[in-house]
């Protein structure tokens, strides 16, 4: 990284936040970059394409999950029409 453009990016740095400090007020600022600092970054939930309902699935163009058939139960084995 050159110099000029470190000067750059300190410049605009430096006017971004005077900018906030101009519209919030700087105890503003400094209260959200602490937050900042001490909120840790969130995880993001990662969802398998198992775990979606199928019309989502649907939506997204994944094909749709068919239930399995019911295993017969012993009275509709023995049972005579």
């Amino acid at each position: 990284m050159s110099h000029i453009q470190a000067s750059n990016e300190h410049a605009v740095l430096r006017i971004s936040v005077d900018t906030l400090i101009a519209e919030h007020g700087k105890w503003r600022v400094v209260l959200a970059a602490i937050k900042a600092m001490v909120r840790g970054k969130r995880r993001v939930q990662t969802i398998r394409p198992i775990d979606l309902p199928n019309s989502i699935r649907r939506d997204i163009g994944l094909p749709t999950i068919v239930d399995p058939p019911s295993m017969p139960t012993v009275m509709m084995v023995y049972a005579r029409p």
